[in-house]
């Protein structure tokens, strides 16, 4: 590898020249420099600090005109409730009559003559029931009859023998042709062929009582309509074996009468004490929204269920064209007059905390009073207070928690509670 060796001479080195000056700033520019620098700098500081100094005091300002200032508050003017209201209740169609039909006597089914569906008339004969073990007992107790029968023709027979037995003695003894004992055992003999006759006509009379028995059973077997109305279940068939009784027994027919129905309405204990027998109710159906019902209460309970605090009421309606079906949900409108109307009042004046319900109110000199107030229904935005308050009084509507008794408000607008 070359190595290569730069070197200048001292000729060069004239040639290039003698190094520039330092620059000399005079002392005003320099001065003025640092004058303009400082008041660029404190002119930023006022225009920055100013401004937000003179936020800081508006703020201060609007605060303490805040608090200097009166709570403003609206009122309402509380507004008695009607005195008579319809309330719609959910209630469900009951008939007025309903009766399962059983069977009076055991036996086969025979023959039934009507079916779901069918209108019957009282007394229509609906089945026939075939009761050959019946039919036997009604012969023996025929048989029987007659057996006892006979039994008295026997007693009454020997009856008239120990009579005229008696008879004869008499008269012997009378000649003493016979003993007092033979008289005796005669007399004896009689009464006891008295007491058999009797015993003869009791035992006829039961037996007649049963045959009787029997007879009623066997018109069992046909079986007929304890009122008019509708079949709307038929338990049996034909050949079915049909057992008396209506315990574990087969039913046979289940019959409702239509022509009137009732409407059964649980009713709420708020309302339970001002419905009567005779007032007017309206019973609405949803399959046929284009038409209204009119019935009459009936019979209340005039009491209230324990585990509901409801009362019943029934309300009969007219179901002679049979539009009404028994079972089926609707709802019933009913008129309740109240002789003490609660005060309506918004729901947003209530106020609810460890005191109770309260209500803030507003006197003359615009101070806050809190009252307390019993609630007697909730409609929603609106409350009825059974006490309390007057129509007078001046209702703060959104009290919150700022209003405390005796404080000092101002009326935003009055106005007259909806």
């Amino acid at each position: 590898m070359n190595e290569h060796t730069l070197t200048i001479d001292a000729d060069t080195i004239d040639d290039i020249g003698d190094p520039a000056p330092v620059p000399n700033v005079p002392a005003w520019k320099l001065a003025f420099l640092i004058v303009a620098l400082t008041g660029m700098i404190v002119a930023a500081f006022f225009v920055g600090w100013l401004p937000k100094t003179h936020r800081q005091q508006t703020l201060v300002e609007t605060v303490q005109r805040q608090k200097e200032m009166l709570p403003i508050v609206e009122i309402v003017l509380p507004k008695p409730a009607l005195e008579t209201v319809e309330v719609t209740f959910p209630g469900e169609i009951e008939a007025l009559e309903e009766t399962v039909i059983y069977a009076r006597t055991s036996g086969y089914l025979k023959r039934w003559h009507v079916d779901i569906g069918d209108t019957v008339q009282q007394g229509q004969l609906l089945a026939e029931i075939d009761t050959p073990e019946v039919d036997q007992q009604l012969q023996q107790a025929l048989a029987n009859v007659e057996q006892l029968k006979a039994r008295r023709e026997v007693a009454e027979t020997k009856l008239g023998l120990t009579r005229y037995t008696l008879t004869r003695l008499d008269e012997l003894l009378q000649s003493q042709a016979a003993s007092r004992q033979e008289y005796d055992e005669s007399q004896a003999e009689f009464a006891v062929a008295e007491h058999q006759v009797k015993v003869a006509d009791a035992d006829i009379a039961a037996g007649m009582a049963e045959l009787q028995r029997i007879k009623e059973l066997q018109s069992f077997a046909k079986v007929y309509a304890p009122f008019a109305g509708t079949i709307t279940e038929r338990s049996i068939d034909l050949g079915q074996l049909v057992t008396a009784g209506s315990g574990q027994a087969q039913s046979l027919f289940r019959l409702v009468s239509t022509d009137r129905v009732r409407g059964v309405v649980h009713v709420p204990q708020i309302y339970a004490f001002n419905i009567e027998p005779g007032e007017q109710a309206q019973l609405l159906v949803r399959e046929m929204a284009d038409r209204t019902f009119v019935g009459q209460v009936a019979r209340t309970a005039r009491s209230l269920d324990l585990q509901t605090r409801t009362m019943r009421i029934e309300i009969e309606f007219d179901n002679s064209d049979g539009q009404l079906l028994p079972g089926a949900y609707v709802q019933v409108r009913l008129p309740l007059r109240r002789p003490n109307p609660p005060m309506l009042i918004p729901a947003s004046a209530l106020i609810f905390n460890a005191s109770g319900s309260q209500i803030a109110t507003v006197n003359a000199e615009n101070l806050v009073e809190l009252r307390a107030v019993d609630v007697d229904a909730d409609y929603g935005n609106v409350l009825g207070i059974a006490t309390g308050i007057e129509s007078t009084d001046r209702i703060v509507v959104n009290p919150g928690e700022r209003l405390v008794d005796g404080m000092s408000v101002t009326i935003a607008e009055p106005d007259a509670a909806g």
